[in-house]
């Protein structure tokens, strides 16, 4: 038995599809607090995360900064909000320890062999203080484009990476905990970008995973819902669902980038219903079937007493255990066609269910913390506007 966790992953949309007219716009303020407030309305289903991404009518240096207040306030299992400069950073930070949460760093080696680039610069000012509880090191080698085009050689120099980066580092600032993670990607030669979800990748990810058990990492499984598809279609369907289902059945961990296309570019609530439904079926095929002996006793005695009566509907293991044993879904449709009653179909389902959470959502930050957290803000458009 395992929790049902759900999480948008990496926080980076500027676009979310439009409940009403299903077009792609710009994520503004409005939109976003409506995304972040649905994200904390289903809470109950395993969805954790803040805002999805960052509001583009906020000023550029001000957008991250953003995002983290009204994760904070909408949504009462958001973290810091990622950030693209050191000078945004400080404001986050401050933002994490008003709530108190701890705060870390990612460095990426650029890609080949160099310990030098945006994530370092941003880096370094915390580690000089110390202002950090943790540094997370790794790199993203595109195989035959920053790495060699065969798996084997883009992973031999993700670890020279990883551990190069570490190395370093490690030695730099020792009192500072830090870890690193291997990994390499799956690079398309006409469009110039990584491609999540496709069967190379789905390989490299668990590759990836024993490669890194093998460092001293634990057994997770890389539940990636991440795609490139550009709308709720289905080549979302199709790759977030194959390395999804790869990866719960290799080992237990996070359903990560729910709610996610395009990787991280765009947000869609009908998605992460979708999303959400998806990681429910793949969680009750991950338990597979119970064949104890208790259940094989009281299966004897269970035939013995209905099968004169012809039905064991209303046996009282049936109404018992049908429940817990077999899982219902909530969109999805088991009736075939001849019992089957006009309804919405699967996407005006799952809209219905955003505009409810929407609606419901009742999460409020404390108003000591919100003020202090909003205070913060006001600094920052002092500061960085």
């Amino acid at each position: 038995e395992e929790e049902l966790i759900l999480s948008p992953g990496y926080p980076g949309c500027s676009w979310i599809v439009d409940l009403d007219t299903d077009g792609i716009e710009p994520l503004t303020t409005e939109k976003l607090v409506e995304a972040t407030k649905l994200i904390d309305s289903l809470y109950d289903w395993g969805v954790r995360g803040g805002a999805p991404g960052a509001p583009v009518d906020a000023s550029p240096k001000l957008r991250r900064v953003a995002q983290c207040l009204i994760g904070y306030t909408y949504s009462r299992s958001a973290g810091p909000a990622p950030f693209e400069s050191y000078e945004e950073a400080v404001y986050i930070k401050r933002m994490a320890d008003v709530m108190g949460h701890g705060f870390g760093v990612d460095v990426y080696v650029i890609s080949p062999l160099r310990l030098e680039g945006i994530s370092l610069d941003r880096a370094i000012p915390f580690l000089e203080s110390g202002e950090c509880d943790w540094v997370g090191i790794s790199s993203m080698p595109l195989a035959g484009a920053t790495a060699p085009v065969y798996p084997a050689g883009a992973f031999i120099q993700g670890i020279s990476e990883a551990l190069g980066g570490y190395t370093i580092l490690h030695e730099a600032y020792p009192d500072i905990p830090m870890g690193f993670s291997v990994n390499a990607y799956h690079f398309d030669m006409r469009h110039g970008n990584i491609v999540f979800g496709s069967p190379e990748q789905t390989l490299m990810d668990l590759f990836s995973i024993a490669l890194n058990m093998f460092y001293g990492g634990g057994l997770h499984g890389v539940r990636s819902f991440r795609t490139v598809a550009k709308q709720v279609d289905i080549q979302a369907q199709v790759e977030k669902s194959s390395s999804a289902t790869v990866g719960v059945l290799t080992g237990p961990g996070t359903f990560i980038h729910a709610g996610l296309l395009s990787i991280d570019e765009v947000f869609s609530p009908v998605q992460l219903i979708i999303d959400c439904e998806v990681a429910r079926y793949l969680t009750r095929l991950a338990k597979g079937l119970e064949f104890t002996e208790d259940q094989i006793e009281r299966s004897f005695q269970t035939i013995t007493r209905c099968a004169p009566i012809g039905q064991y509907l209303t046996d009282k293991t049936t109404l018992e255990d049908y429940r817990r044993i077999y899982w219902t879904p909530e969109i999805f449709d088991h009736s075939l066609f001849r019992t089957h009653r006009p309804d919405l179909d699967i996407i005006a389902k799952a809209k219905k269910i955003c505009r409810e959470k929407i609606q419901e959502h009742k999460y409020r930050l404390e108003d000591e913390k919100r003020g202090k957290l909003e205070e913060i803000y006001r600094e920052a458009v002092r500061t960085l506007s």
